[in-house]
């Protein structure tokens, strides 16, 4: 997540399989975990959490894929430029 932000991301979408429902068997599992202490760090460091979305979406929901990938775009759209990150990283 760090590195799409270091590299001018204005907001992430991590997505995976739902949890007890993937072939990784327990990836999302893991990726819960580290999501929970890493929205931690993120609040510390004053990162507005509507700029990173987690979604549980399997293979066979395209239509539920699309209109999350859309919602997000235009969420993060709304939240303008991550100008925080960018002076942050500069300093």
């Amino acid at each position: 997540l760090m590195k799409a932000f270091e590299r001018g991301a204005d907001g992430v979408l991590v997505s995976g399989c739902h949890p007890g429902d993937c072939h990784y068997n327990e990836g999302n599992f893991h990726a819960r975990r580290r999501w929970a202490i890493f929205r931690e760090l993120l609040q510390y460091l004053g990162v507005d959490l509507q700029r990173v979305q987690f979604s549980w979406i399997s293979a066979a929901e395209g239509g539920k894929w699309a209109e999350t990938v859309n919602d997000v775009t235009e969420k993060i759209r709304q939240l303008g430029p991550f100008e925080a990150y960018r002076k942050l990283n500069a300093g």
